[in-house]
């Protein structure tokens, strides 16, 4: 049983909500979710009513002090793509326990970012089903490794210190070994601990030698390669660039993965580098390769340019 509810998480991981919607939203990513943040809490939904919900406060992990029990009743991130009129409302549920990024509101109360972003649902039994990256990829890890990640990745964005000992440990622990795949169990376990080390690097700007990385750049798991392709921007070396401009140029990745690299080699602001992509920009691909899903997904509006589109933008 415990291993059927891994497999149900995972296919959360790899799809997304198929909720039908009216209305369609452009989905923030992680980063800017924890930048915008001014509190982040451990809470049980006690009460949902529409657009507001009760939250007691179980544990205080980062922001200013509150009372016991909150209300949200907004969003700040949110940014409709269409709408037929219906409303939004909040996916939070009564009764369960979340992890919510919020901020605080005009009406002296909170908000989320979005109805479907901010939150990671918490099973003491299976772990959290936490969100690094985007609320499209997901990922079951367990409650311990959640907070050290979280709780250090919240400090350096907020204070600009963390656990540097306890961080590195971690991380090294899990790039230290050959990716992961989803053959079984075990596998899964370490793919997840992989996917949020090399997240929990990108989001603390952590540097390492290109050939750690290496190896997840070069495997066959497309969650691994995005995480490892998006942590070379903080790798400031030639062969960090190298490997970045070569994924752009081969066809064994996707456009998705291609645009994650542009966006790297964007980050490091090489000027050689940058001249050399939009030279090759019109032998790149003009089709949108993004998050898929259904399409009756609120999360559809969410934009990712073709990689041709992402070098026009540079």
């Amino acid at each position: 049983m415990k291993y059927t509810f891994k497999l149900l998480f995972l296919l959360l991981f790899l799809c997304c909500l198929t909720e039908v919607k009216a209305e369609t939203w452009n989905e923030p990513w992680q980063k800017e979710i924890i930048q915008q943040s001014n509190l982040f809490i451990l809470g049980e939904v006690t009460e949902v009513d529409g657009l507001t919900a009760k939250v007691k406060v179980l544990k205080r992990i980062g922001g200013t002090q509150t009372k016991e029990e909150i209300t949200i009743d907004g969003f700040f991130l949110l940014t409709l793509t269409s709408s037929s009129g219906h409303g939004v409302h909040l996916s939070l549920e009564a009764g369960n326990n979340y992890y919510l990024f919020l901020k605080e509101n005009e009406n002296g109360s909170y908000s989320l970012p979005t109805p479907t972003s901010g939150y990671a649902y918490l099973d003491k039994e299976i772990g959290v089903v936490a969100t690094y990256r985007h609320s499209y990829h997901q990922a079951l890890i367990s409650q311990e490794i959640y907070e050290m990640t979280f709780e250090n990745i919240w400090s350096y964005y907020k204070k600009g210190t963390f656990q540097k000992d306890i961080i590195n440990n971690y991380i090294n622990s899990q790039l230290d070994i050959k990716p992961a795949s989803f053959d079984n169990e075990d596998e899964i376990n370490i793919f997840f601990k992989q996917h949020v080390a090399l997240e929990t690097a990108y989001l603390l700007d952590l540097s390492f030698d290109v050939e750690k990385i290496k190896k997840f750049v070069l495997c066959d798991n497309f969650h691994l390669k995005v995480s490892a392709l998006q942590l070379l921007g903080n790798i400031d070396t030639n062969p960090s660039k190298e490997l970045l401009l070569s994924s752009i140029e081969s066809e064994d990745y996707t456009n998705f993965e291609k645009v994650i690299a542009i966006w790297s080699l964007k980050r490091l602001g090489d000027k050689n580098y940058i001249s050399m992509l939009k030279k090759m920009k019109d032998k790149l691909s003009d089709e949108v390769d993004g998050f898929g899903g259904n399409i009756m997904d609120p999360r559809v509006g969410t934009h990712f340019p073709s990689p041709k589109g992402a070098v026009e933008k540079l």
